[in-house]
């Protein structure tokens, strides 16, 4: 398979998983004059699917990023990225428990494990990557992987402290998985594109050499 099909088919494995997220807000069934009382039961629906739109978006963002610099793919990244796109496609059944059960311990805890291991396997994939630089354009390098550590663990400490938050408070386990989703949209708008960490440039020992020190 080349590059060009794995991208196609993970874009279309993002577009399902995203469409499918719909499929649940449905407009009550009621006469006009119970319209006005009805319409706030759908609320925790219109939640969830507006936070997994958002988390499903993003997931596609960095993986378009990350796959635009490959050069070239193998079997064992094919494999980690439909193990990835697993967990994605995946995203719309805990939206849909959310959204039905208004927040309760079981579908929190399921969202939120479903985050933890979606973030897993898509580090994962970038993992192989960077230790299989022949891959990209070597900008995704180690280097780079080393940016990344911060962020990933600030992000699942959050995840697992709201996971175990869950089993006693739920609805403040689900506002501490919006705040972290905040935070990632705002640090999406600053960053344009993938932070990669280039190659180090030989230095010179004078403008007119051609051999590095």
């Amino acid at each position: 398979m080349n590059k060009q099909r794995l991208e196609a088919f993970s874009d279309g494995v993002f577009a399902i998983a995203i469409t499918l997220l719909i499929l649940d807000i449905r407009l009550p069934e009621v006469e006009y004059n119970q319209l006005k009382t009805s319409l706030p039961k759908i609320i925790p629906n219109l939640l969830s699917y507006a936070m997994s739109f958002i988390v499903i978006g993003l997931y596609w963002m960095f993986h378009h990023q990350y796959t635009d610099r490959l050069k070239r793919i193998n079997r064992p990244f094919m494999f980690l990225n439909l193990l990835n796109l697993l967990i994605i496609s995946f995203m719309p059944f805990p939206t849909s428990l959310l959204g039905k059960y208004s927040f309760t311990t079981i579908p929190v805890l399921i969202y939120g494990f479903t985050l933890m291991i979606a973030n897993l396997t898509g580090f994962l994939t970038v993992y192989y990557v960077t230790r299989h630089e022949d891959l990209s354009d070597g900008l995704i390098n180690k280097a780079y992987l080393r940016t990344q550590y911060p962020m990933y663990i600030a992000v699942n400490s959050v995840y697992l402290v709201a996971f175990v938050v869950a089993f006693f408070a739920p609805k403040i386990s689900f506002a501490m998985y919006a705040g972290v989703l905040g935070m990632l949209i705002i640090r999406a708008l600053k960053n344009r594109d993938i932070a990669v960490c280039e190659p180090a440039k030989p230095k010179y020992t004078s403008a007119t050499s051609s051999q590095p020190v």
